[in-house]
């Protein structure tokens, strides 16, 4: 029992892996909500968007499916995006009860600014490290998915480990302390 007491003092005293995880998911995750909020828009939104692009005329549930979004939750954000010109929901042509989702030129162009950010933000993120390793750190953190049950196609990389381009342009994600 000592053994044991000691063990469970000595990792509440000191970092731990699934802590430390836990808040720069908490940090970056808000901080990228506030990035693409600058647009308007919601991650998920972004989420669905990648999604629809990958593959235009996909069906709304399998979408959904894909995301793993609540239908209710879906016919939310998919009447945010419609309303916002970014997305078509078009008739299934054999089944009068599934809908086809379909990404907007404006939906492509809100996209392409968001990944821009989202290459801004990622370069801040590993500003530092170099791209070896960048990519040590992405094979260590896969690992780590798989051991909490994360299956690859679950990565949004699905584990690719590509950096993204950096931004030439000035934005206002440096504002916020960034540097």
């Amino acid at each position: 029992m000592a053994d044991q007491e000691r063990a469970v003092s000595e990792t509440t005293t000191r970092q731990t892996v699934g802590f430390t995880l836990s808040q720069l998911g908490f940090a970056t995750s808000r901080r990228f909500g506030q990035i693409v909020g600058t647009l308007g828009l919601e991650p998920r939104h972004i989420a669905l968007l990648r999604a629809v692009n990958e593959a235009d005329g996909q069906s709304q549930q399998a979408v959904a499916e894909r995301l793993r979004i609540p239908a209710s939750t879906m016919v939310a954000l998919i009447d945010h995006l419609e309303q916002q010109g970014m997305l078509e929901r078009r008739p299934h042509p054999s089944d009068r009860r599934a809908r086809l989702l379909y990404i907007t030129g404006p939906g492509k162009k809100i996209l392409g600014k968001a990944a821009r950010l989202s290459a801004e933000w990622e370069n801040t993120i590993c500003a530092g490290l170099s791209a070896a390793e960048r990519e040590q750190l992405l094979a260590l953190l896969r690992r780590v998915a798989i051991n909490v049950g994360m299956a690859e196609s679950e990565l949004p990389d699905h584990g690719t480990g590509r950096r993204p381009d950096p931004l030439t342009t000035h934005h206002p994600l440096r504002q916020a302390g960034s540097r």
